[in-house]
């Protein structure tokens, strides 16, 4: 297996009068915001041969005890620049620059808006008021970059100046393209309004995006494989141990950071009842107690794909492509939090009528429900452009046959395609886009516009409103 990369560390430490260092009190290091260190990395590829070859990588995760445990084998670990050949030369890429770069170790002061009943001396006396935190902060770079509309429906609102719209179930003769005027698709003139310059400027509304990732870092692709040693198959060949390849391609981060910090009680009480719930020695669901995270997560790939043969047909292949997800978890107000807490579990097999093992300690991971006082949660969304099933030319995917038309600017058609396959998962948007890339390849000269592609996938307006997941020794 071999790795090469590059590290630029540079300090973002705050000057101070002081020339040596000093030791300081737990009050004046709560005090201290804006310290950290940050990073640049170039140059970064990790390349491991195929599985069984002797450049190959392989982490071994044990599920069982014993000699022969049942395991589960990750190898064949690959991340380099996306367009490069893993394992050549030049086949690496950056992310984070010296204005932009990985952020770990800084101090930040967060304050809540949830306002309770706090001791913020810690000497019992309480008073009403907001907490105030001294996070630990991490951000990759681009880490202040939101998510872009990627719905041309939804940005483009009711501009295009024609009807563009109609009910689902509408009895009207139209058809239902959300943000293209109606009849876009058929084989008559029509009146396009503002499509054109709309498009365009929807274009650049998202490349500003694209433009400032590429200043923070590249494109990457990560290869990496499964296999599952189990007492059913540890005798069988490899193909029969395989469970799956996965590839991530032209992938990289924006948004993405976290804060960390230790969170103790607000001092909420529950009621007598309420308490009656958590018998058998567990403790109120509360996420104020323990390690406390808030974590903001965005991701954009050109490909997300599985594959579940390890010869990679086609047919086994699962492709996700176009993906833009932003996912927070946990906020300042209702964070994440890791504790553990005493829990007495139901043994096996006597789920009918309980039998409580004596009381453990478990590890819980929960996420509180938000007070009423803060409003809206911190909400993501996720966008899938296309979905692919293997092979596109199978007939099982293949959903009908169309004539496409293409229009120029004014709405005018200019040719047309016949016969052209429709596949499952994949908008008419993008089969026509196809259709233009053709002709604008074959008519450098005289080229038509792209229409904005739809999605087939949009998931608007995630939230976590409760989260309880606490382990269990099996």
């Amino acid at each position: 297996m071999r790795n090469e990369v590059s590290i630029g560390l540079f300090c973002l430490l705050v000057s101070s009068s002081a020339f040596a260092m000093q030791p300081l009190d737990e009050t004046q290091l709560g005090e201290v915001t804006g310290e950290g260190i940050g990073a640049t990395f170039d140059s970064v590829v990790i390349y491991s041969g195929d599985y069984g070859q002797p450049d190959d990588f392989r982490l071994r995760l044990r599920l069982t005890e014993g000699s022969d445990a049942e395991s589960v084998i990750l190898s064949e670990l690959r991340f380099n620049r996306s367009g490069a050949t893993p394992g050549k030369a030049n086949s690496g890429g950056f992310f984070g620059t010296y204005d932009d770069p990985f952020v770990i170790g800084d101090l930040r002061e967060i304050t809540e808006r949830h306002v309770g009943l706090i001791d913020p001396e810690g000497d019992g006396t309480f008073v009403t008021g907001s907490r105030v935190h001294t996070a630990f902060y991490a951000g990759f770079p681009a880490a202040d970059l939101t998510q872009k509309e990627r719905g041309f429906y939804d940005w483009s609102g009711n501009r295009l100046g024609v009807e563009n719209r109609a009910d689902r179930y509408s009895s009207e003769s139209v058809s239902y393209y959300r943000g293209l005027p109606n009849d876009f698709f058929a084989n008559k003139p029509i009146s396009i309004g503002s499509l054109t310059s709309l498009s365009q400027e929807y274009a650049a509304y998202l490349q500003e995006q694209e433009d400032q990732l590429d200043l923070a870092t590249n494109k990457f692709d990560l290869h990496f494989r499964i296999d599952t040693i189990t007492d059913q198959n540890r005798t069988l060949s490899t193909d029969d141990q395989f469970l799956a390849y996965a590839d991530l391609e032209g992938v990289r981060l924006y948004g993405t950071s976290a804060m960390i910090w230790g969170h103790s009680s607000q001092g909420e009480t529950l009621s007598a009842a309420n308490l009656a719930r958590y018998e058998n020695n567990g403790q109120p669901v509360y996420a104020d107690r323990g390690l406390a995270m808030a974590v903001n997560i965005g991701l954009r790939a050109d490909a997300i794909r599985l594959t579940a043969d390890p010869s990679g047909a086609a047919a086994s292949m699962l492709e996700l492509r176009g993906v833009d997800a932003y996912l927070p978890l946990g906020s300042v107000d209702q964070p994440l939090t890791i504790s553990t807490v005493q829990f007495a579990q139901i043994q096996r097999g006597t789920w009918k009528n309980p039998t409580y093992l004596p009381a453990t300690t478990q590890l819980r991971m929960e996420i509180a429900g938000l007070p009423q006082d803060v409003g809206q949660a911190p909400q993501g969304n996720i966008f899938i452009q296309s979905m692919a099933f293997g092979d596109p030319n199978d007939p099982e995917l293949i959903t009908g046959v169309e004539d496409i038309f293409l229009r120029d600017a004014s709405g005018n058609i200019v040719a047309t395609y016949d016969n052209v396959t429709h596949r499952a998962f994949v908008p008419k948007t993008v089969i026509y886009n196809e259709q233009v890339a053709v002709y604008n390849e074959a008519n450098p000269n005289n080229q038509i516009p792209f229409i904005p592609n739809q999605n087939v996938v949009e998931i608007r307006g995630l939230e976590i409103q409760r989260l309880v997941i606490t382990t269990q020794d099996l």
